[in-house]
């Protein structure tokens, strides 16, 4: 029987209080890893990529990363002195703005800033990265690769031809140079040549610990301006929280 094209009411009751519940819980659980460990780290990531701080959570089994709803966090470690969850936590909600994270550890510092100062992952730039080198890609066959691929490739601006049902660059060509900014065929023109410039790394900006905040790197949202902080559709990515 075809499915009615009439209008349905949706009632939003149901989803509002899932929300509300939601943020109830996540606060619940900033709250109980406040209790459950000594240091706080306020983290960035410079290119950010789930699998990387997947793996991350996997080596790091004993501490606990945090990264989304900033929001909820801040509102978990209080916004002011009279909210403060513990004290001095109200200095580190301060800090926390898009794009950061907690992580949440008693492992001694110099381990864990070892661990992270050495951790870094490659991976493909994305559209909007400013390229850090020039690349070029020299004429002649590109082996392997099928005659249907040569629609898509010319879509990416790539100077190519059909030679007897071989792909081939008629010309040296320049895919992207220091300093431009990506535009998605650059990225998608990259990935297809196997061109990885995109390094994953966190960077410790503050640690806390007994009330105290000890700022360890450069924040750029200080020196650049606090970026908006309506994130609440950020997402969670520690999937184990939910």
């Amino acid at each position: 029987m075809p499915k009615s094209k009439r209008a349905r009411v949706v009632h939003l009751t149901k989803t509002e209080s899932r929300g509300r519940a939601r943020k109830s819980e996540l606060m619940d659980l900033v709250q109980q890893c406040c209790d459950e460990y000594k240091t706080i780290y306020l983290f960035s990531c410079d290119n950010m990529r789930s699998n990387p701080l997947k793996q991350l959570r996997m080596d790091m089994k004993d501490s606990r990363f945090m990264y989304g709803r900033n929001k909820v966090m801040r509102l978990a470690l209080g916004k002011t002195k009279a909210e403060a969850y513990q004290p001095g936590m109200e200095k580190l909600a301060e800090k926390l703005h898009s794009e950061m994270g907690l992580l949440f550890t008693n492992t001694k510092a110099a381990e864990v800033e070892a661990k992270l100062g050495d951790f870094k992952e490659i991976d493909f730039a994305r559209a909007g990265f400013k390229a850090d080198r020039d690349i070029e890609v020299k004429a002649g066959p590109i082996v392997g690769e099928p005659s249907s691929s040569y629609e898509p490739l010319r879509k990416l601006m790539l100077p190519v031809k059909l030679n007897k049902g071989v792909i081939e660059l008629e010309e040296d060509h320049r895919v992207c140079s220091k300093g431009d900014v990506l535009t998605p065929e650059q990225a998608q023109a990259l990935k297809f040549f196997n061109v990885k410039l995109a390094e994953f790394r966190v960077k410790l900006l503050y640690r806390f610990r007994d009330g105290e905040l000890t700022q360890l790197a450069e924040d750029t949202m200080e020196t650049e301006g606090k970026a908006d902080e309506d994130d609440e559709d950020d997402e969670v990515l520690d999937e184990d929280d939910f």
